[in-house]
């Protein structure tokens, strides 16, 4: 209970906020397995009868390339509501009116893609093209039968973020009378306190985002590009880009984003210099990557608009988290991490509540990052 009590504090707000979007992940979840379900079905049909190889075409190719891919978004999907729920847990826990704005867009985000979920899977069949009406006609009831659990997505996604917003609203003026002073009365040591969470939220969305582009591209693979592989020559190649995706993309991110956590939590010049480093080297990979994907589009077909889509917004990711890692730099050696650690301190001696022990507690002035 000390553990609740120490996260949650006695508020109401973060008790609703919480509970709300461990209500959304649990429904998401179910809903979305259950769509993985039908789509899994309409994909093991068409692979059983071969459909693409008696005449039907290249539409029935795209289709089967994109319900296939389709379902690795489906698990992203799933993956992306345990990320939502650990950052409002975290959010809470450090009073961070900044996550609380980047967990607003986060969830606004995951219902617009709610509706593009149902969007691609109505489309997922050009019902004007005769070959595809047969197709249609073949599957009979198992074509799109996950519509009536996608509209409920739709309907619990929506919901649910209308909710997230106003508790949301309500626990940053909440936090702007709970945070006491941390840093104190100085205005630069604010300005620095506030880029160093800016920072670390940078870092969150880093990895989210970094290791949902990973899990896309090794499904590619394994998954779509491996089973196709006729020739050694064909499978060699694939071994060759699975090597370099697992060095480049999962190990060098991985290590990347650990020396950026590190060398800011422990104030090291050099172990940024390393994470500078690092983030060039990936986003020079990325930047490869979407070359490789507007090269050879017929490659990527199914996955090329999400695959962009990712791509995209981790260029972006390391194009502001970079300048923002260098204020952070030089912000270095003026007395933060002190301040930080001392914060630390005290909120561990006092329980839940984070305001200043002792001598200090006479000169306590409320303080907030906004």
């Amino acid at each position: 209970m000390w553990i609740i009590s120490r996260i949650f504090g006695e508020s109401r707000w973060t008790r609703a906020i919480f509970f709300t979007i461990v209500i959304q992940a649990v429904l998401a979840t179910v809903f979305e397995a259950v769509i993985f379900a039908y789509h899994a079905n309409q994909i093991s049909i068409i692979d059983q009868e071969r459909l693409d190889q008696k005449g039907f075409g290249d539409e029935l190719a795209t289709a089967y390339a994109n319900a296939r891919s389709l379902l690795v978004y489906f698990v992203l999907f799933i993956l992306a509501q345990i990320f939502t729920v650990a950052l409002v847990v975290d959010a809470i826990y450090q009073k961070n009116t900044i996550q609380l704005i980047a967990l607003i867009a986060f969830e606004l985000g995951m219902s617009a893609y709610s509706i593009i979920q149902y969007h691609q899977s109505s489309t997922l069949f050009d019902t004007n093209d005769a070959n595809v009406q047969l197709v249609v006609a073949y599957l009979g009831d198992a074509y799109h039968a996950s519509r009536w659990a996608e509209i409920t997505m739709i309907c619990i996604m929506l919901i649910s973020s209308i909710i997230f917003v106003f508790l949301a609203y309500k626990l940053y003026l909440e936090f702007g009378w709970h945070i006491y002073k941390k840093i104190g009365a100085d205005l630069a040591m604010r300005d620095r306190y506030k880029m160093y969470q800016i920072f670390m939220m940078l870092l969150k969305l880093d990895f989210f985002f970094f290791l949902a582009l990973s899990v896309q591209y090794l499904a590619l693979l394994c998954v779509a590009w491996w089973p196709e592989a006729t020739t050694d020559e064909e499978k060699s190649v694939i071994v060759k880009e699975l090597i370099e995706h697992v060095i480049l993309s999962c190990a060098v991110t991985i290590a990347m984003l650990c020396l950026a956590y590190w060398g800011l939590r422990r104030e090291k010049k050099v172990v940024m210099y390393l994470f500078h480093v690092l983030a060039g080297t990936s986003m020079g990979y990325f930047i490869y990557l979407l070359v490789q994907i507007f090269s050879n589009p017929a490659r990527f077909l199914g996955s090329k608009v999400f695959l962009t889509f990712f791509l995209i917004v981790d260029v972006l990711l390391i194009v502001v988290s970079v300048p923002v890692s260098i204020v952070c730099l030089r912000n270095f050696n003026h007395g933060l991490i002190n301040h930080i650690s001392h914060a630390r301190a005290t909120s561990a001696t006092a329980g839940h509540s984070l305001a200043p022990i002792g001598p200090e507690k006479s000169s306590t002035r409320r303080w907030s990052i906004e």
